[in-house]
């Protein structure tokens, strides 16, 4: 028998909030939204007998659930700031700098109202998309702009992996089967799930790709932690071998994008100069910023030039030989949908189901963005995730403190990796949110510093 998700969603709403009432601020926060996100179910699913559901999208955005574990974790937060920290927030004041994340939130709106659509499916969109992205985004810019609190979220990251190990572990050998032993059906379960040696684990991710991220992103936390020395055990575990460990576990899980995006910038952890890791960090953003460019531009075709090109050829013979075509096969699913988001660029079509006019679903979430809800989508987006880059590549608070400049750096490694692997997946860890609101912060947090009773080097 089965845990109904439905009402294990509706019950994480008390249940988080009363992580507001028992423990510190921050902790609750990163309890709430990392907890949340590692062991709720996605969604209330209707099963399908299809072995590919392409309907399903992820929860990241709007589509046809509006109660996720996107939603609900948001909402506790909500709740649990009204029931206990009301007057801690008074002294917050959106800034210029917010404004790519609200009009995120209002990109359904627009193009529903621009497409002469009704005003219903526009305000669910806004609703969601308030629920599940204005939280994590706000909270991260009021209270973890802070050295201290940078460190206790890249050791809150940390600790996430570590509790994920067992199941990685498990379901290496014995298949992604944990999610639909507790919680039922499962859309992405077994896609991908076979592997050169065991299996892909899923856990209580949407699919593999995205667990595959969780670990890396910690894995790369701790060798920061480690390399930088700004902490020495999480969880009385030794940050070098909680590094090891997450970077094996990384590897086991399988992932090929996931272990690419580590391999590029774990790197980053070990630069020692202030200047080597700015050119690292912007190399890594001007990377997103061009491959996002030629996910729309379409100048050339990536199919015609692994077909015509004898060097592009040969790595897409290479890749097919070893049974890892996937990227020939989301960049086709892509490229077939590029001349039906063309129909309507501006706006989009104010749907979440936009892509049935031209097949099967795109599979990253900025071509499904840019089909919803057009250019003011799509640059909210691409805003929302390099802010928080610029501010700190850029002359600013940060460069006051070398410490906390070398700490923001190796953070927003974890916002370029998931950035670079929405370019190829729609998947991707709201939590991290946290991180861009608070890179993106203009000021020092104003809630208070870490009590000595909870500092950070206790956890």
């Amino acid at each position: 028998m089965h845990l109904p998700p439905i009402v294990v969603l509706a019950a994480w709403i008390p249940l988080g909030a009363y992580l507001f009432r028992r423990f510190p601020l921050r902790i609750a926060i990163l309890a709430n939204f990392l907890l949340g996100w590692g062991l709720l179910p996605g969604a209330n699913y209707v099963p399908s007998s299809s072995y590919f559901p392409y309907w399903i999208l992820p929860v990241c955005v709007p589509s046809h659930d509006f109660i996720t574990k996107s939603t609900i974790i948001g909402l506790s937060s909500i709740v649990g700031i009204l029931l206990f920290h009301r007057r801690t927030f008074l002294s917050f004041r959106p800034r210029l700098i917010d404004a790519p994340a609200v009009l995120w939130c209002f990109a359904p709106l627009i193009s529903s109202l621009a497409n002469h659509l009704s005003f219903w499916p526009g305000f669910r969109g806004f609703l969601y998309l308030s629920l599940a992205w204005l939280p994590p985004y706000f909270l991260g810019r009021f209270c973890f702009s802070s050295r201290d609190s940078l460190i206790l979220v890249a050791k809150a990251l940390v600790i996430a992996g570590i509790l994920y190990v067992p199941i990685c572990v498990l379901e290496f050998f014995t298949g992604p089967q944990l999610y639909a032993h507790i919680y039922g059906y499962q859309p992405y379960q077994w896609i991908g799930a076979h592997r050169y040696i065991g299996y892909r684990p899923v856990g209580f991710m949407e699919d593999g790709n995205q667990l595959g991220i969780w670990m890396a992103t910690s894995a790369l936390a701790a060798t920061g932690l480690w390399v930088r020395r700004l902490a020495s055990a999480v969880l009385r575990i030794p940050v070098q071998w909680a590094a090891l460990l997450l970077i094996l576990v990384t590897l086991l899980c399988q992932s090929v994008g996931s272990i690419v995006l580590l391999g590029l910038l774990l790197p980053l952890t070990f630069f020692n100069r202030r200047s080597a890791l700015h050119m690292g960090a912007a190399a890594a953003l001007a990377a997103f910023v061009l491959l996002a460019g030629l996910h729309f531009v379409h100048v050339a075709s990536l199919r015609s030039l692994a077909r015509d090109n004898p060097f592009v050829h040969s790595i897409a013979v290479a890749l097919r030989s070893i049974g890892r075509d996937s990227l020939s096969w989301r960049i086709g699913r892509d490229e077939s949908q590029l001349s039906t988001t063309y129909r309507a660029p501006v706006f989009g079509f104010g749907k979440w189901d936009w892509w049935r006019n031209g097949g099967v679903r795109p599979w990253d979430l900025w071509l499904l963005s840019f089909g919803m809800f057009g250019i003011p989508g799509v640059a909210a987006l691409g805003c929302l995730f390099a802010a928080p880059v610029v501010r700190v590549l850029w002359p600013s608070r940060w460069q006051e403190d070398p410490g906390q400049l070398s700490l923001a750096l190796l953070l927003i490694g974890v916002i370029l990796m998931s950035a670079l692997d929405s370019l190829l997946n729609a998947a991707i860890i709201l939590p991290y949110l946290l991180l861009v609101g608070a890179l993106s912060s203009p000021v020092h947090a104003r809630y208070p510093s870490l009590s000595k009773g909870h500092a950070v080097h206790r956890i």
